[in-house]
C-alpha cells in the first residue's frame, strides 16, 4: 500500500473505525493488515463504554485512585511487589501495573489504559489471526471455513477489550507458541512466557500447554488422558503441596479456590444463582457459553482426534490438535477452581477452533474421499449451528461495550465521557 492511500484509509479509520474495517478485509499485505488491525483495536479501547460493576470500569477506578498521584519511586517500589507475586491489592500484574501508571499518573487520563490496552490485544490478535490464515489469507474460501474464521474472529476479540489482562494474555500465549511451533526460533519462547506477567494465571495454564508440546507426538497416550479426564477430577489437596508461597498466591487460593467444605458450599450457592439467572436471561446469555465450551468444542475435537492420529498429519494441525486436548483435560481436572476451569476451557477452545481452521485449508493433502467428506462437512456444520448461541452472545456482549460512535465520528465519543452511547443502549432507546 502506498503512502497517500494508506493516509486515506488513517483517515478513514478516524471518521468511521467500523467502515475503516471493512477495507481491512481488502488488504493484501500482511504489514498493512497488521497495521490497521491494531489500529482498529486501539480506537475501538478508546469507544469503550464503562459500566459500574464491569471489569473495565474497575480497572478504571484503581487507575484513579491508586495511580494518579503516583511517582516513579512508588512506581517501581510497586513494581517490586507485582514481579515477587506479593501485591494483593489494586494492580497484581506487571502489564496492567504498568499501563495503569502511563494513562493515569504520566498522562493523567485513566480511560487511556483501554487504547493502550487495545493497541496490545490489537497487535497480538491481528498477529495471531494472521498466523492461523498463513499464506492462503486471500486464497478463496467455502462457507464452511468462513463460518469458522468469523467465529475465529469474533470470539475474545473486542470483546477481551474489558477485562483487559485475561484474553490479551491468551493471544499472547497463542500466538508465542503457535509461532515457535511453526518457525522454531526461541525468541517465541520468551514472547510466550510474557503472558504470564499480563496474566498471573498463565503460570499455571503454560503447564499444560508444555505438557501438550511435549506429547504431541504421543498421540494415543494424549487422545486417552484427554477421554479420561470427562470421567475424573484432582483435589485441591492433591496439588496443594506444589503451590509455592507468595501473599499473591495465598489471596488468589482464598479468592478461587474451593479448599474447604465451605468453600463448597459457597460455590454451590453461588452456581444456584447463576442457573436462577440464566433461567430468566436471554437463551444464548445464559446458556450459549456452556453449550459451546461443554458440548461444542468437545465435539469437535472428537473430528479433530480422527486426523491427529493419522500418520501424515500435518506438523501444524498436529500441535494445535495437541494444546488443545492437554489444556481442555487440564480444564476437566481442576474442578477445585471453577474460574480457572473455565478459562482453560476458553484458551483449550481456541487452539482447538484455530486446528479445525487449519484442517480446512490443508483438507486437499489427505484425499478424502466423497463420502468421506460429506460426513466431514456434516460435522461442521453441526458444529456452526451449535456455536449460534456464543457467537449472538458475544455479537451481543459486543454491543454493550462499544460505543455508537464506532460507526461514525469516534471524536464526538471522546468528548461524552460517560455519557456516551453503547450501540445496544442507543438502540434500546430508539425501540422504547
Amino acid at each position: 500500500m502506498d503512502k497517500s492511500n494508506k493516509g486515506y484509509l488513517i483517515l478513514l479509520f478516524f471518521i468511521s473505525p467500523f467502515f475503516g474495517l471493512m477495507n481491512i478485509f481488502k488488504l493484501k499485505k500482511e504489514k498493512d493488515l497488521l497495521f490497521f488491525g491494531t489500529l482498529f483495536f486501539g480506537l475501538a479501547g478508546s469507544l469503550f463504554v464503562y459500566k459500574d460493576g464491569a471489569d473495565g470500569f474497575a480497572h478504571r477506578l484503581n487507575a484513579t485512585a491508586n495511580y494518579s498521584d503516583m511517582s516513579l519511586l512508588d512506581f517501581f517500589e510497586r513494581s517490586y511487589l507485582v514481579l515477587t507475586f506479593n501485591a494483593v491489592e489494586g494492580s497484581t500484574d506487571i502489564y496492567i501495573h504498568i499501563i495503569s501508571f502511563i494513562s493515569a499518573s504520566i498522562f493523567q487520563m485513566p480511560e487511556l489504559i483501554h487504547v493502550l490496552a487495545g493497541l496490545v490485544l490489537g497487535y497480538f490478535f491481528t498477529k495471531s489471526v494472521l498466523l492461523v490464515l498463513g499464506s492462503q489469507l486471500n486464497e478463496k474460501k467455502g462457507y464452511i471455513l468462513l463460518g469458522f474464521i468469523a467465529l475465529f474472529l469474533l470470539i475474545r476479540s473486542i470483546s477481551a477489550i474489558n477485562s483487559i489482562r485475561m484474553w490479551t494474555g491468551m493471544w499472547v500465549l497463542f500466538y508465542g507458541t503457535y509461532s515457535y511451533a511453526i518457525k522454531k526460533d526461541k525468541k517465541y519462547i520468551f514472547i510466550s512466557l510474557f503472558s504470564i506477567f499480563v496474566h498471573f494465571s498463565y503460570a499455571i495454564i503454560i503447564i499444560p500447554v508444555i505438557g501438550g508440546y511435549l506429547l504431541q507426538n504421543r498421540k494415543k497416550i494424549l487422545v486417552g488422558m484427554y477421554v479420561v479426564s470427562f470421567f475424573t477430577t484432582i483435589g485441591f489437596s492433591a496439588v496443594e503441596s506444589y503451590i509455592p508461597q507468595s501473599k499473591l498466591i495465598e489471596n488468589k487460593q482464598n479468592g478461587y479456590g474451593i479448599t474447604s467444605e465451605a468453600d463448597e458450599e459457597f460455590y454451590e450457592l453461588k452456581s444456584q444463582r447463576v442457573q436462577a439467572a440464566n433461567n430468566d436471561a436471554n437463551f444464548y446469555k445464559g446458556f450459549g457459553q456452556n453449550i459451546y465450551f461443554s458440548f461444542s468444542i468437545v465435539g469437535l475435537s472428537m473430528i479433530l482426534i480422527l486426523f491427529y492420529l493419522k500418520k501424515d498429519v500435518g506438523a501444524n494441525l498436529k500441535f494445535l490438535i495437541a494444546l488443545g486436548l492437554s489444556i481442555y483435560l487440564f480444564s476437566n481436572l481442576v474442578d477445585f477452581s471453577p474460574s480457572l476451569q473455565f478459562r482453560s476451557k476458553m484458551i483449550a477452545s481456541t487452539f482447538i477452533l484455530a486446528a479445525a481452521i487449519q484442517l480446512q485449508l490443508t483438507l486437499q493433502s489427505y484425499r478424502l474421499r466423497q463420502r468421506a467428506m460429506q460426513g466431514l462437512n456434516i460435522g461442521f456444520v453441526a458444529f456452526l449451528i451449535s456455536s449460534i448461541p456464543v457467537a449472538l452472545f458475544h455479537i451481543s456482549y459486543i454491543l454493550s461495550i462499544t460505543s455508537f460512535f464506532i460507526f461514525f465520528f469516534p471524536e464526538i465519543a471522546w468528548l461524552l465521557g460517560d455519557g456516551d452511547y453503547s450501540i445496544r443502549g442507543l438502540i434500546g432507546l430508539l425501540i422504547d
